[in-house]
């Protein structure tokens, strides 16, 4: 075996990924570590360059375990070579530490992934354009944390670095479009949105698991809008094109909430519950993302005449966010509104 055969089956990983191919991308992945371990060594940066792929690929199929799991590995292989000033080695440990703070973040340690950023972010000339990512994790970050403000910050900065109509500013766009909708300002994420959408379509296939990502996040925009047949026509194409199961809940319970404004109250419940069961065995029972399902939930039972069961529901939501964040976050104090109102 040679290097090259290694680097071809990495390139071919990397094909497949961006295509939406999950599948194969992980298969050829794998046999990429293995090639270019035996050749290179198991701790070279051409092998946690493979492993970064896999964890990507781990997280875009929502198994965060296995994603973490090939991110560390890369990280502590790459914290070798933190002295080494070729420009390939520093942008595989930047790209490394965002991967685990990305998923610090998705875990719910949102002091972890901050922590992480602003030390990445310390270690790299101000303009460089790696810090990107890292202001694009930051930025969400600050979104989950309620400083809505330091987010915006951070997501025009990473804007300011990107490439015009580049999959990176698509992904900028997409998150802006979020950040307005914690804002409770729908249409002005509708307009960050759709311009994401429209970069990501002529750059990926029309299945790709980014295109239904984006599609979600905008039919829960048409929704707070009250624009309700362009978000079900939103979920319903997403839900098609995810096979994640952690990725299909979340759209689900999306779908669940317009069905809740709509009446279809036994549709919404069975949507709902499958939505919690999702993030439950993705996320663990105590992530915050399982409380805003749990709250979900609950209001819905209690307006149906099932007050008891929605009220012990709601509680539970707010016991699991005020676990995890202060009294005054934006997320808290809504889950407190609700139960003021039951």
């Amino acid at each position: 075996m040679t290097t090259d055969d290694g680097v071809a089956v990495l390139a071919q990983a990397r094909a497949a990924l961006d295509s939406g191919d999950l599948s194969s991308a992980r298969t050829l992945g794998e046999r990429a570590t293995e090639l270019l371990a035996a050749e290179c060594g198991a701790e070279h940066p051409d092998t946690a360059n493979a492993q970064l792929l896999i964890a990507s690929v781990h997280e875009q199929s929502g198994n965060f375990t296995e994603a973490r799991r090939a991110a560390t590995a890369a990280l502590s292989t790459l914290d070798r070579y933190a002295t080494n000033p070729l420009r390939a080695v520093v942008v595989l440990r930047v790209r490394a530490e965002i991967a685990v703070a990305n998923l610090d973040r998705i875990s719910g340690d949102l002091h972890a992934a901050h922590a992480r950023m602003t030390r990445t972010l310390e270690s790299l000339e101000p303009g460089d354009p790696l810090s990107a990512g890292v202001h694009n994790v930051l930025g969400i970050v600050g979104k989950f944390t309620g400083q809505f403000d330091e987010a915006e910050a951070h997501y025009h900065r990473a804007l300011q670095l990107h490439e015009p109509n580049s999959l990176g500013m698509a992904a900028i766009l997409h998150n802006l479009g979020g950040l307005e909708h914690e804002r409770g300002r729908p249409e002005a994420g509708i307009r960050w949105a759709e311009r994401g959408l429209e970069i990501r379509r002529n750059v990926r296939p029309p299945d790709h698991p980014d295109i239904a990502a984006d599609l979600g996040a905008l039919g829960s925009l048409y929704l707070s809008a009250g624009r309700l047949d362009d978000a079900e026509s939103a979920f319903h194409q997403a839900i098609e094109i995810f096979t994640a199961e952690y990725e299909i809940a979340v759209a689900r319970g999306n779908l669940a909430h317009l069905q809740a404004r709509q009446g279809q109250i036994d549709q919404a419940e069975e949507n709902y519950r499958a939505a919690l069961a999702g993030k439950q065995k993705a996320l663990g029972d105590d992530h915050p993302d399982v409380a805003v399902t749990f709250h979900n939930l609950g209001v819905l039972l209690f307006a149906s005449g099932r007050q008891a069961e929605g009220h012990e529901l709601v509680n539970r939501a707010h016991d699991l966010l005020i676990a995890r964040f202060p009294a005054d976050h934006p997320r808290v104090v809504a889950v407190a509104r609700t139960l003021a109102t039951l």
